[in-house]
C-alpha cells in the first residue's frame, strides 16, 4: 500500500528512503536510532499532525529550515505520490502528484494512519491536553468538517490571544464571531464522539470491565451565548492575556470500573485502557474510511503475554498495512515473516 517514503531533514534524518515490499513491515534498530521518528513521518504524511503533539519547528532537523516528506501510495491498480514541504514557522506546501493543493483538508484522508505508541499512556494518566489531542486526531480522521472547524478555531484563537497580550480589545473582539461559530461545531462533534468511543470501548472489554466517559464542555452551547460570554469577560482576559473559555479547555473524564483513570486506577488498568482506546480509534477509523488504513505500532507489544499479543494482532489484522518497531527482531514467528528494515542502514538519497 505505502510502497515508498522519502524523508529529508525530518527529526534526526538527513535524507533517507524506505521501500516497503510487504503488508507487514518491521523497523528495527537500537534505542535513539529514529524508529519512532519514522512512524511519526508516516503519520504526518497522513494527517499533517504529529502524534506527539510536536510543532513544525520541533520536527525540522537541527540546523535546517524545513523538512520534506513524500510517499508513494498504491491503491489497487492506482498509484499516487503525496508530498509535504513544511517550514519551521508552520507554512507548508502540499502536493498530490504534480497538483499543488490550496487547503490541508484536500490532502488529509488519502490514507489513514493510527498510532500505537508508548506516549499513549498520557491519554489516561496525563493532563486534559493529551485527551483533547486524542479526540482531535480521531475526529479529524473521521470527518473533514471537524478538521476544518478545529483549524479555523485554532487560528482565530491564536490571533485573539495575541491581541489580548498586546492590549488591543477591539482587535480581540473581531475574532469572536469566528470563535463562537467554530467552537459550537467542535462541541457537537466531541459530544457525539465521546458516546461512540464509550460504546466501542465497552464492546472491546466484553463486560469484563466497565468504561465510562464524560465530556465536560468548557463553553456555552450556542453561538449567541458564547459571544456574550466572550464580551462580558474581555476585560478580565486582557489582564490574564489569554482567552478563558473554549474547546482548548475541554476535559474528557474517563473511569474504569468506577475509578477515575487519572490518579486512582492501577498501572495495569491504565495500560489496558490505553491499548483499548487506540483499538477503539483504529476500529472507528477503519469502519468509516474509504481509503487505506495503516497501523503504526511503536514497540508497545513487548508488555503483552502471548495470548494478549495474539488477540491484539487479530484485532488489527484488517489494517491494510502494519508497521512495527522493535530494538531487534522478536522470536515470534509472525514477526519473522515481516519485511525487516534495519533503521541504521537506511538508503541515503540526494
Amino acid at each position: 500500500m505505502l510502497q515508498e517514503i522519502k524523508i529529508v531533514n525530518f527529526r534526526n534524518f538527513g535524507a533517507v528512503k524506505l521501500d516497503f515490499s510487504g503488508r507487514d513491515v518491521l523497523l528495527f534498530g537500537r534505542n535513539g536510532s529514529g524508529k519512532s521518528n519514522l512512524l511519526e513521518a508516516v503519520h504526518h504524511l497522513s494527517i499533517l499532525r504529529s502524534f506527539r503533539g510536536a510543532r513544525s519547528r520541533e520536527m525540522v532537523r537541527i540546523g535546517e529550515s524545513e523538512f520534506f516528506l513524500g510517499g508513494d501510495l498504491k491503491i489497487g491498480n492506482l498509484s499516487e505520490f503525496l508530498s509535504v514541504r513544511e517550514r519551521s514557522d508552520g507554512r507548508r506546501e502540499l502536493f498530490v502528484g504534480e497538483t499543488k493543493l490550496r487547503r490541508s483538508s484536500e490532502f488529509i484522508g488519502e490514507f489513514q494512519a493510527v498510532p500505537f505508541v508508548p506516549e499513549d499512556r498520557m491519554i489516561v494518566s496525563g493532563n486534559s491536553g493529551f485527551r483533547r489531542k486524542f479526540f482531535d486526531i480521531l475526529l479529524s480522521a473521521l470527518d473533514e468538517t471537524y478538521f476544518v472547524a478545529l483549524m479555523n478555531y485554532t487560528r482565530a484563537l491564536d490571533q485573539r490571544n495575541r491581541a489580548l497580550r498586546e492590549n488591543h480589545p477591539e482587535v480581540a473582539a473581531a475574532f469572536e464571531e469566528e470563535l463562537a461559530r467554530c467552537a459550537v461545531k467542535i462541541g457537537v462533534f466531541r459530544e457525539n464522539c465521546a458516546v461512540k468511543v464509550a460504546d466501542e470501548m465497552n464492546h472491546l472489554l466484553a463486560k469484563k470491565y466497565r468504561f465510562d466517559l464524560r465530556y465536560i464542555k468548557a463553553f456555552p452551547g450556542n453561538e449567541e451565548e458564547y459571544r456574550e460570554k466572550l464580551k462580558s469577560q474581555r476585560q478580565r482576559e486582557l489582564l490574564k492575556k489569554c482567552t478563558l473559555i473554549g474547546p482548548q479547555l475541554d476535559e474528557f473524564e474517563m473511569r474504569f470500573d468506577g475509578k477515575l483513570l487519572r490518579g486512582f486506577s492501577s498501572t495495569g488498568q491504565q495500560r489496558l485502557a490505553t491499548l483499548m482506546l487506540r483499538l477503539t480509534h483504529f476500529n472507528l477509523v477503519r469502519r468509516k474510511s474509504t481509503t487505506p488504513v495503516v497501523a503504526l505500532i511503536d514497540d508497545v507489544t513487548g508488555e503483552l503475554d502471548d495470548e494478549n499479543l495474539d488477540r491484539f494482532l487479530e484485532n488489527i489484522a484488517v489494517a491494510d498495512q502494519r508497521i512495527f518497531t522493535f530494538t531487534g527482531i522478536p522470536e515470534k514467528e509472525f514477526f519473522r515473516r515481516c519485511q525487516a528494515i534495519p533503521v541504521e542502514k537506511l538508503e541515503q538519497i540526494k
